[in-house]
Order: C-alpha cells, then sequence, then structure tokens
C-alpha cells in the first residue's frame, strides 16, 4: 500500500514538472527581470553582452584579414586542405605575424604529410610569439611525427634451457617531407644466439615503408632478410593493415620470418610463415579488449595454432597513468610434438598449452624528465608435451624499468625476471633514441 502511494506520488510530481517545463520554457532558462539575487542579475548582463556582439558582427562588414581567417578555419575543419592552405596565405599576405594564420598553416602542412614544411612554419611562429607551457607541449607531440629519428639499443635475454640470446640494433626513422603521410624506416640487427655454449651469428636487415591515412587507418610492409653465417639467408618480410573506427579496429597481418625456438632450429634454417587477425577496441575511455588468433606453418611441415584474449584496464593520476592491470587468456597448440620414428622434437611443440597471465604496471614521473616504473607478473600455464600427461605450471615475474626525456630524444632501460611458456628468462633492455 505504501509502495503504491510513493509511486502515485512520484508520478504526479513527474507531470506536474513537466507541465511546467512545457508551459514555461525560456523561464527555467532565463531568470526574469524581477530576480532578487545576485547570480541571476550578472546572468542577464552576460546574455545581453553576447547578445550586442552578435548583433555587432551580424551588421558589421567584416574586415578581409577576419574573413580570410575564417574561411580558412572553415575549409581545415572541413578537411579542404588546399583551398585553407590558400585562405591562410592570403591572410599572411596581410598580416605576416598573425598567430592564428601561422598555426593554420602549421595544421595544412601537418595533415598534407609535408613535415619539412610544417616544420620551417613552426620556427617562424617561434620568432614571433614566446611559447606557453601548453604551447611547448602540443609542439612536442606535432614534432615527434615530423623529424627524423635514430635509435639504438641492446636487448640481452637468458633461459633456464641454457639459452642466451644477445641483439644489438640500430634504427633510422624518416618521416617523408614531400609524399603524403608517408614514413621510412631502416633497421639492422645483429643477433648472437648461444645455446649450452654452442653459438650461431645472424645479422637481420630490414626496411618498412609506412602509410597512415590518419588516425584509424595505416598500411605498413617490411622486407626483413636474415643472413647466417656462410651466406644462407632467410627472406623475411611482414605486411600489416589497420583499419576501423575511433572504437573499434582490426588489424591484419601476415610473413614470414626465423623460427628462433633454438640453436637446432636455426641450424636447420626453419622458416615460419604467419598469418594472424586482431580485433581490438575500447570498452571504456580506460579499458581496452583484444582479441587476436594466429595461425603459422613452419618449414619442417609442422603448424601451429594460437588464441589470445587480453583485457587492459589503466589509471590515471593528475592526468598521467598510473597503474595499468592487463589480464590474458590464451590457447596454443601445434600439430605435431614428435617426429616421424616418434622420438621428441628438438624444440617446444606442446600439443595443448594453456594459460591466465596478470599483470599490473605501476608508473611514476620524476620530474618533468625522468620516469620510472615497476611491472609485476602471475602466470599459471599447463600442457602436454608428447605424452598424454599434463604439466602444471605457475610463477610470479618482475621488471623494472626508468626512462629519461631530454629536448634532443630519450633513453630507457629495464630490467626483468619472469615465466615464459615452460621456462623462466631474465631480460635487460638499453634503448636510445635521438631526433635530428
Amino acid at each position: 500500500m505504501h509502495r503504491r502511494l510513493f509511486k502515485l506520488i512520484l508520478l504526479l510530481g513527474l507531470i506536474m514538472t513537466a507541465g511546467n517545463i512545457f508551459a514555461q520554457p525560456f523561464d527555467l532558462i532565463i531568470p526574469g527581470e524581477d530576480s532578487p539575487d545576485t547570480l541571476s542579475r550578472e546572468l542577464r548582463s552576460l546574455q545581453a553582452i553576447e547578445r550586442d556582439m552578435a548583433i555587432e558582427k551580424l551588421t558589421r562588414e567584416p574586415t578581409r584579414l577576419e574573413a580570410f581567417l575564417e574561411l580558412g578555419e572553415l575549409r581545415l575543419s572541413q578537411g579542404k586542405l588546399e583551398e585553407a592552405q590558400r585562405f591562410f596565405e592570403m591572410a599572411l599576405e596581410i598580416q605576416p605575424k598573425n598567430m592564428q594564420a601561422n598555426q593554420g598553416m602549421v595544421m595544412v602542412h601537418y595533415h598534407k604529410g609535408e613535415f619539412n614544411l610544417a616544420r620551417n612554419r613552426m620556427d617562424v611562429v617561434h620568432k614571433f610569439y614566446p611559447l606557453s607551457d601548453q604551447l611547448k607541449a602540443d609542439l612536442e607531440k606535432y614534432r615527434r611525427h615530423m623529424q627524423n629519428q635514430a635509435q639504438i639499443g641492446l636487448t640481452v635475454r637468458e633461459d633456464d634451457r641454457g639459452l642466451l640470446d644477445v641483439v644489438s640494433s640500430i634504427e633510422g626513422i624518416f618521416p617523408s617531407g614531400e609524399m603524403k603521410k608517408l614514413t621510412g624506416r631502416y633497421r639492422y640487427e645483429n643477433w648472437s644466439h648461444e645455446d649450452n655454449n654452442q653459438r650461431e651469428n645472424t645479422q637481420v636487415y630490414s626496411g618498412t615503408f609506412e602509410y597512415r591515412a590518419d588516425s584509424n587507418t595505416s598500411l605498413s610492409a617490411t622486407w626483413a632478410p636474415e643472413v647466417f653465417a656462410g651466406g644462407d639467408s632467410i627472406s623475411g618480410y611482414n605486411l600489416q593493415l589497420v583499419a576501423g573506427t575511433d572504437n573499434l579496429k582490426t588489424a591484419l597481418r601476415g610473413g614470414k620470418t626465423t623460427f628462433k625456438e633454438n640453436l637446432f632450429t636455426l641450424r636447420n634454417r626453419f622458416a615460419e610463415d604467419f598469418k594472424s587477425f586482431s580485433l581490438f577496441g575500447d570498452l571504456h575511455q580506460r579499458t581496452r579488449a583484444i582479441q587476436t588468433i594466429t595461425l603459422a606453418d613452419i618449414s619442417d611441415g609442422n603448424s601451429r595454432r594460437r588464441w589470445d584474449s587480453e583485457l587492459i584496464h589503466s589509471i590515471f593520476k593528475n592526468a598521467a597513468p598510473f597503474l595499468t592491470a592487463n589480464l590474458r587468456v590464451y590457447q596454443a597448440s601445434y600439430e605435431k610434438q614428435t617426429h616421424a620414428d616418434g622420438t621428441i622434437l628438438d624444440y617446444w611443440a606442446p600439443s595443448d598449452f594453456k594459460g591466465t597471465e596478470l599483470m599490473l604496471a605501476w608508473e611514476r614521473s620524476v620530474g618533468a624528465n625522468w620516469w620510472w616504473g615497476l611491472d609485476t607478473s602471475l602466470t599459471a600455464n599447463s600442457y602436454r608435451f608428447g605424452t598424454d600427461e599434463t604439466v602444471y605450471d605457475s610463477g610470479a615475474g618482475a621488471t623494472v624499468h626508468l626512462s629519461y626525456k631530454f629536448s634532443a630524444g630519450s633513453l630507457y632501460v629495464s630490467l626483468g625476471d619472469r615465466l615464459s611458456n615452460y621456462f623462466r628468462e631474465r631480460r635487460l633492455e638499453a634503448y636510445g633514441s635521438f631526433n635530428f
């Protein structure tokens, strides 16, 4: 009885409120002339000022400079870059130091992929106007896409099986100054593989061309042959297409690479042809889901299939990433686990590998240039390897990383120990990037 009475009262209140809204819409938005409080009087004054400004703008004839700037901004927002450029150039003929026109030209060149011209125009702006902190931040964001960059790196990885990999690399990144939205990458890697005091050295030479049509669509192609001692080589390559919307994207990858499971697969020049499909999108502003399926064929006649599901959630503090949680569930299987004679394969090829991994990454900035963090992980795996017996394995891991950012580049170093597949690995990474 009381519930029915409460619902009836609530319904009557909503009807009365709705009636007032439809009967007096303007009274609810604009205070009446006889409103006694100070806030209402200030609101009326502001509305009167805005009304007078609008009338003034409609009744007076705009200057040629204002007209060119407004038309340039309009065409820029419509994506009509050639027309926008023409109007901004006409505005600069009248007032060469006009900030809005110069910034408009920067954005035109940037969206056309003319990064060198955009950088030159930014230099012009700097001569006329001091940079605020916000403008410096915006400038840095765009400069990362416009400047050439060199990267050098070193990775040392060892595991409980007795495998040791040492990889040194150097890479150059060159955004095109002429061709629209095209970036070239050239990379050299020197690999040293050691397995129980036996060693094999290889070298990888790669070139990548990436075309980024917009923020959601990109296409890249990589040619990466790997050369072995004695002159043998494997012609590696990789193709990738990413397309979608702001909230949901699809990534398609395919290629060929050296199968570096251990020294046996290297000395026998095993290669792997792979294809993968990924679907990823944002469930929330700071929550992303990723689903990936991988199909691969090995040159010895074996094949593998893998399924990865991943959920990532970030927690921010003071507008900066503070804690990131990553939950990953995966399943993989090789078609064969034994040779034709029934002996176990010379590389790890489980018939039913399942696992779950939870990672928590904590990051913290120290001043404006230093950044450090701690990544922790907890992993639980199960698999069968050549027999019907299921093996269970679990373990924790951690990685500490430190980075330093300066005006011409950045430095990064990390040291970690974690469970990977059925073995524990330790990894040291150090990288440096320099803009020029």
